[in-house]
């Protein structure tokens, strides 16, 4: 259990560190005040591979931390839930050879369905994790865009002849 959690925690926090770390380039200036306000997509990134939803935090989306944990929790939850009946299955398996029969193919079949269904929730629960590193990235790509209100599409005549829109973006 403890190497286990050594692995997880090497996987966690070590080796995003060293697969983002780049060697300073002496050739480029180093930032001024002003580009140090800048909102960066690299710390979202990093900061959601740490902590599930600290890049929405860091890109001020805090309704989604939530919706982060809720997905990560019950997707661990089934997961475990799985992995336990899996494991008292297999005890049960093992009992039943131990004492001379087998198990019969419904209870294999059952056994099987409880397998791919850990497995589908370990899957689902690395998925979600990647999607909220891909959403922290994104959002804070476009954390600076300005979305205005005022986008328009007015019918006119340009051309007595010819009908035309035009549109014109604030």
């Amino acid at each position: 259990m403890i190497q286990r959690l050594r692995y997880i925690f090497i996987f966690l926090f070590i080796l995003p560190g060293l697969a983002f770390s780049q060697k300073a380039d002496s050739t480029i200036a180093p930032l001024s005040v002003k580009n140090a306000s800048i909102h960066s997509p690299h710390k979202a990134t990093l900061y959601s591979l740490y902590l599930p939803g600290l890049g929405q935090a860091y890109n001020k989306k805090y309704w989604k931390i939530p919706v982060v944990y809720a997905g990560l929790g019950a997707a661990a939850y089934l997961f475990d839930q799985n992995r336990k009946e899996l494991n008292s299955t297999n005890s049960f398996f093992k009992t039943l050879y131990a004492a001379g029969t087998e198990p019969t193919p419904q209870q294999i079949a059952e056994r099987d369905d409880l397998r791919v269904n850990r497995d589908i929730a370990g899957i689902t629960f690395v998925v979600l994790y990647v999607l909220q590193v891909i959403d922290a990235t994104v959002d804070a790509h476009f954390y600076q865009f300005d979305i205005n209100e005022s986008l328009s599409i007015k019918p006119g005549a340009n051309n007595p002849q010819l009908v035309s829109l035009t549109y014109q973006f604030r």
